[in-house]
């Protein structure tokens, strides 16, 4: 089922506790120098409300840095953005830059670094017309514990005229250092919580049972498929437990690693073209409705051995994988289909299309290597 072969190097150096955004000026100082940051942060506000860039700044300023802050960074990310974020980099004359948010700010701080160091267009780095050469030095901060971007190569970026939602793909794009402190997690509202917590199960389930999985995805993978299943529910019943938090911060880190090592699978070519159309639609959440079709039409793809390791990795028999995952579907308080998201359905085969034409990668990397009709059917199964 997967490979006991394998060649894997993460560049990252990486720092998890509590109270670790504190500490950023000075690993800055330690292991990347440079005078000026660009720091890339969400618009939305959260990061300024709550203290953390705040905090961030503080700690830059006593090192003795100079910070700019990019704080235009919206859910699904488009390209004007990131050019944009590459102007200010290069009129400012900055030495480093610093991703704090979830995967959206993080992408773009990658999508940034990879377009200034390689001299290239962000247009034609997505859609692999050329390759990022460089990257300028990157701290990635995450402050959900959803996409594990903070570990992996991968910076998902969206160009809105082809309704095209894919990643720039390139081992430049590993950030320096990945900080991850479980504190600056609590605050977030329950439905995001919720729905990057179904981000980081999608990125276990999806590589641990993909035709490129191996025995390292296989190890990264469980222990965060185990791991959300367990404090998912404590999440739900005291949001404010830093100690969940920190759970669910570490699961999404190996989840992260796991894609790093095997990529995902149509859920994710699914819900990418969905975002594209809908780029309101959190990552997180279109997954959460989409794994009811995929429990529906991809579950039964997996061979015996597959399905065999994702009972035990969910400690049921195999006949009720489906239910374990519907379980911690409603666990995690969604019970939506993708008419509630506001999804034409009309707009379907369009999406599939978009789907194998933009990331067929990820199809042919899902047990079976389903056809259209069947994504198709996910699509469907998942719209009530």
């Amino acid at each position: 089922m997967f490979e006991k072969s394998f060649k894997y190097l993460i560049p990252t150096k990486i720092y998890f506790g509590n109270g670790m955004l504190g500490e950023v000026g000075k690993l800055a100082r330690r292991h990347i120098g440079g005078n000026k940051v660009l720091v890339v942060t969400t618009a939305g506000g959260s990061m300024r409300r709550y203290g953390y860039l705040a905090k961030l700044l503080e700690s830059l300023r006593t090192e003795g840095y100079y910070a700019i802050v990019f704080d235009k960074v919206r859910t699904n990310p488009t390209i004007d953005v990131v050019e944009e974020g590459v102007r200010l980099f290069q009129q400012e004359y900055c030495d480093l830059i610093i991703g704090l948010g979830g995967g959206s700010a993080i992408d773009v701080a990658k999508a940034i670094a990879l377009a200034h160091a390689s001299s290239a267009s962000v247009k034609d780095l997505l859609h692999g017309k050329v390759k990022a050469k460089a990257s300028v030095p990157l701290i990635a901060i995450p402050t959900t514990h959803g996409t594990g971007t903070e570990v992996d190569k991968y910076a998902v970026i969206t160009d809105p005229e082809t309704k095209m939602k894919t990643a720039i793909v390139s081992p430049n794009a590993y950030p320096r250092i990945a900080v991850l402190d479980p504190e600056i997690t609590k605050t977030l509202p329950p439905r995001l919580s919720a729905a990057t917590t179904i981000d980081a199960f999608v990125h276990a389930l999806e590589s641990m049972v993909s035709y490129s999985s191996n025995i390292m995805t296989v190890l990264y993978a469980k222990e965060a498929i185990k791991t959300i299943v367990e404090y998912a529910p404590k999440l739900v019943e005291d949001p404010n437990n830093v100690d969940t938090r920190a759970m669910l911060l570490w699961a999404s880190m190996l989840a992260g690693i796991a894609i790093d090592l095997s990529r995902t699978g149509i859920l994710h070519a699914l819900e990418h073209s969905i975002s594209a159309y809908y780029p309101d639609v959190h990552h997180g959440l279109g997954l959460a409705v989409l794994l009811k079709g995929w429990v529906k039409h991809i579950l039964p793809l997996l061979d015996d051995e597959q399905k065999m390791l994702l009972a035990q990795t969910l400690n049921v028999n195999i006949n009720e994988i489906g239910d374990k995952i519907l379980w911690l579907l409603r666990t995690l308080g969604f019970e939506l289909g993708l008419k509630d998201l506001g999804v034409d359905r009309d707009l379907f085969e369009r999406m599939v299309d978009d789907a194998y034409r933009y990331l067929k990668v990820l199809i042919d990397n899902t047990p079976g290597k389903p056809r259209k009709d069947i994504a198709l059917k996910v699509l469907e199964d998942s719209y009530e």
